[in-house]
């Protein structure tokens, strides 16, 4: 859904994104880790699988959750148990919850599944293994869409600038296309991301669009994230 923003309103998300960029990097070189272990990359990499299509809230939650469970630690994640996708699916589907709770992930099934095929997958060569495997990001992030079952271009792309990987991937989701239309950049109407090769074509513009306030485009959609996040929230 386009956001019915006005041309004062755009100018002033500029602004703020202008903000944002700067603390956004300081906040990043603070809080850099020199190394990631195998658990971190896992948890990290489910946290991008289960935040596609969904708020962030929710995603947390179901991360958390998941967490409390020991359904990411070391023993799950090395075996091969048939049950682990029914234990995963429990979690997602509010089940592990007391009674008197109501919740539940928007897509329980497919992402249990997707999360136990991606357990599988893994169990076969690490995810420090394969990343430390390619020094090219977008041919990372092709390998690893390939291979890693729930991970489209945009997961991917957040997976590797979450971790430190890149920072010149964009994350083409709802808000930075809400974003990028509103600017007359992209059209929503006509942008296309479900592909490698639809996706970088869409993401070369907004590049172009990064260098021109001066910041890599993993600053500036973080920042535009947050800022189209809070413009909806607040009706600006």
């Amino acid at each position: 859904m386009k956001f019915p923003y006005s041309i004062k309103s755009c100018n002033k998300l500029d602004k703020t994104i202008q903000v944002l960029c700067p603390f956004i990097e300081k906040q990043i070189n603070t809080q850099h880790k020199s190394s990631w272990s195998e658990f971190d990359l896992r948890r990290e990499l489910v946290a991008c699988i289960l935040g596609s299509q969904v708020r962030y809230e929710t995603a947390l939650k179901a991360l958390l959750l998941l967490e409390q469970a020991d359904l990411l630690n070391d023993d799950h994640w090395a075996g091969s148990a048939e049950t682990f996708e029914d234990e995963v699916f429990n979690v997602l589907s509010g089940q592990t919850l007391s009674s008197n709770e109501k919740w539940c992930y928007r897509f329980p099934k497919v992402r249990s599944k997707q999360i136990s095929k991606t357990r599988d997958r893994i169990s076969d060569r690490s995810l420090s293994d394969r990343i430390s495997e390619f020094r090219n990001p977008k041919k990372l992030r092709a390998i690893l869409v390939n291979e890693i079952p729930g991970l489209g271009p945009k997961q991917a792309s957040m997976f590797l600038r979450n971790i430190g990987i890149s920072y010149d991937l964009a994350i083409l989701d709802t808000h930075v296309l809400n974003y990028m239309d509103l600017k007359n950049l992209l059209s929503l109407k006509k942008v296309k991301v479900n592909t490698i090769k639809n996706y970088e074509q869409s993401e070369k513009i907004v590049n172009k669009y990064a260098k021109k306030i001066g910041y890599p485009v993993g600053f500036m959609d973080w920042a535009l994230w947050a800022t189209m996040r809070a413009a909806k929230e607040l009706a600006l």
